[in-house]
């Protein structure tokens, strides 16, 4: 039975007490397997058999999400691009597009109130090179940190391990209390992973801690990441710039203003889709505010830099205009 209780805990991830399903259904597909359920006084009783061929039957006949906009999305980058990217990537070009398509919008919307499309240009060139460095050296550094803390949680997991196994298997009872385990069932998994001091490490980590390793190539691709996003957004609100005459400043400020307010609400819808509900009302409902968030957001950011600028100048003498 212990043995058993381990294949579900890291076969899937989660541990649970009820619905335990004896391994003789994966190895005989075609067989009946019993379920075992918590009677009234804590024991475990077999109820009625469950054909695996029913299971599978019941998985083919699951209905579709009603909503499947996210995998849409998902799906059509994949094919254009031939490329699959993580969470945790989508994460990272989140933060660095969100930080470049309003920093650099702001800077040249309060630069322009000086009237020279020239030092907007060369005012926001210097702002985006300097962010894609910042904010890509500060994402590398950040997941270098969580990949230190990682193994500094190791090191301190295997030590208590080998050092205190008392204390070990009492984390593992607090661990598995809460999935209704009762205590003969808490004594089984305990005495199964003092067999193996790797496994009871794993355990910890993955269960009480609730903490994955890192992947190793997780500092440069997220400085990469970040970094691009700020670049890609940064140079949004710049190119209206270089598209007009020295003197048009105001011209290329209006068109910016136009085409950061599409873009920042077509970020900021997107954006919600990808972490939607399967609800599609819900998630479009959504997906609308997120736009509408995001466009006061950069919005808001953008008419505060052009007001200190305006503000400077208003406040400084005549002759320094």
């Amino acid at each position: 039975m212990g043995v058993v209780l381990l294949k579900n805990l890291f076969a899937y991830g989660q541990p649970t007490g009820a619905g335990l399903i004896t391994t003789s259904a994966r190895a005989h597909p075609a067989q009946k397997t019993r379920r075992c359920e918590k009677g009234l006084d804590g024991s475990l009783v077999s109820t009625a058999s469950v054909s695996s061929g029913d299971l599978e039957s019941q998985r083919s006949t699951t209905p579709a999400e009603p909503c499947n906009s996210k995998s849409w999305i998902r799906g059509a980058w994949t094919a254009l691009t031939g490329f699959r990217p993580t969470a945790r990537m989508i994460s990272d070009a989140i933060i660095g597009l969100a930080d470049g398509m309003t920093v650099p919008f702001a800077l040249t919307a309060g630069l322009s109130s000086l009237g020279s499309t020239r030092i907007v240009q060369l005012g926001g060139i210097a702002e985006v090179i300097a962010g894609i460095i910042s904010m890509g050296v500060g994402g590398a550094l950040g997941a270098k940190a969580e990949s230190d803390g990682f193994k500094a949680l190791t090191a301190d997991t295997t030590k208590l391990v080998l050092g205190s196994s008392a204390d070990a298997i009492d984390l593992i009872h607090e661990t598995l209390q809460p999935y209704s385990f009762d205590l003969d069932q808490r004594n089984v998994i305990s005495e199964q992973l003092r067999q193996s001091s790797d496994k009871m490490v794993d355990f910890l980590i993955r269960f009480h801690h609730q903490e994955k390793e890192p992947d190793s190539s997780r500092p440069w691709s997220c400085g990469i990441t970040i970094g691009l996003g700020y670049g890609v957004g940064g140079l949004i609100p710049l190119i209206p710039y270089f598209c007009v005459g020295p003197h048009e400043v105001f011209l290329a400020l209006y068109i910016s203003i136009g085409v950061m307010a599409v873009t920042l609400f077509l970020f900021g819808y997107f954006k919600t889709v990808l972490l939607a509900e399967k609800d599609c009302e819900k998630s479009t409902w959504k997906a609308f505010k997120g736009g509408l968030w995001m466009l006061a957001l950069g919005g808001g950011s953008a008419a505060v830099a052009v007001g200190a600028v305006y503000g400077i100048q208003m406040a400084s003498p005549p002759g320094e205009h």
